[in-house]
């Protein structure tokens, strides 16, 4: 995976958002399971 630029902070649950635009290019879709 290529580098976005983009930093993100991790909430207080270990949760990342990960931004829509992102999302949509490599078709993420709401409870896709990520590794």
């Amino acid at each position: 995976m290529k580098a976005t630029g983009i930093v993100r902070r991790i909430d207080d649950l270990g949760r990342v958002v990960i931004p829509k635009e992102i999302r949509r290019t490599m078709r993420i879709r709401e409870g896709d399971p990520l590794e």
